[in-house]
């Protein structure tokens, strides 16, 4: 199976007459998602990881996001916290499930009916509705086996990038990660959150004095593990918006 390795940004040079900027301006490192399918493991709901990885990957380019939410992790409250512009959220496009058969439903039909303006899938927590018991055990695992399917499939012949998480790992997400193009890891550290993949493992602020975007320390004064909050993740974002430049509208290359 073709393995993709989910790229970071190079850093942004620096003019040499130029007097180094203060801590809380130094650009932020996001995962880009290249197409694919990306599979995104991170602790709890990871709602904050979530986001910015979808919103910076609306910033960076054309295209919408076709996501199919489970268990809430879609809100317009937690997006429009995070989001730099509003009208990064005319670009995304929110279909809920609230059963196992539906999410089977909608994950089919934003297959075959997948947008040419679309450039990014999203499916959180892909397996939440397979536990919930409306189905079998053995007929949960075929559902999960053939969502991964379409989902691979539909990243491979539309080129596109295909994001997911999933709640637990175990034998009912083993066909998820089977066809991941990529696996990134998003783990809380004492220095802020790390995103961890094949060929690359960075701080999103890769700062040796661990400083987050307000300017303040992340290390917890306990030296323990720093829970980072929306308001730090849409920080993130505003400075990445910085980088990018204006957010392109929906359908232009």
């Amino acid at each position: 199976m073709d393995r993709r390795q989910t790229r970071l940004d190079a850093p942004t040079p620096r003019d040499s007459n130029a007097t180094d900027p203060p801590a809380p301006e130094a650009v932020p490192r996001l995962p880009t998602l290249e197409s694919g399918l990306t599979l995104l493991d991170a602790e709890s709901r990871a709602v904050g990881p979530l986001d910015s990885l979808v919103l910076d990957h609306l910033l960076r380019g054309a295209g919408e996001a076709v996501w199919v939410d489970s268990g809430g992790h879609a809100t317009t409250r937690n997006l429009a916290r995070l989001a730099p512009s509003l009208a990064l959220l005319e670009r995304v496009r929110v279909a809920r499930a609230f059963t196992a058969y539906q999410h089977q439903t909608l994950v089919r039909r934003a297959c075959e009916s997948f947008p040419p303006t679309a450039s990014l899938v999203v499916v959180p927590w892909v397996d939440a509705h397979y536990r919930d018991g409306d189905c079998t055990d053995r007929e949960a695992g075929r559902m999960v086996e053939r969502v991964a399917e379409r989902l691979a499939a539909l990243a491979d012949e539309r080129e596109v990038a295909v994001l997911v998480t999933r709640r637990a790992a175990d034998g009912l997400t083993a066909p998820v990660a089977d066809r991941a193009d990529a696996t990134v890891t998003c783990r809380e550290t004492r220095f802020g959150p790390r995103f961890v993949g094949d060929g690359f493992e960075t701080l999103v602020y890769d700062d040796s004095e661990g400083r987050s975007p307000s300017g303040s320390r992340t290390q917890s004064d306990d030296g323990g593990t720093v829970q980072t909050t929306l308001a730090f993740w849409a920080r993130v974002l505003e400075r990445r918006q910085a980088v990018h430049g204006r957010t392109p509208a929906a359908g232009v290359v």
